[in-house]
């Protein structure tokens, strides 16, 4: 029992922090910070941050 409780506990975490680092690299994209500095910083993969920046320019 505590096993599935502890297990959707980090899905939970892993989930707000997945929508923390996507909020974050939304932000910097909006202030036209580069790509690069974007990844660094929300620690997203090169692809996730070109779809929000694709995402965001339509």
């Amino acid at each position: 029992m505590k096993k599935k409780l502890w297990k959707k506990y980090e899905a939970k975490v892993a989930k707000a922090q997945k929508e923390a680092r996507i909020s974050l690299a939304k932000e910097m994209l909006a202030d036209n910070e580069c790509i690069d500095k974007v990844v660094k910083y929300s620690k997203l993969s090169v692809k996730e941050v070109r779809a929000l920046a694709a995402k965001m320019s339509a």
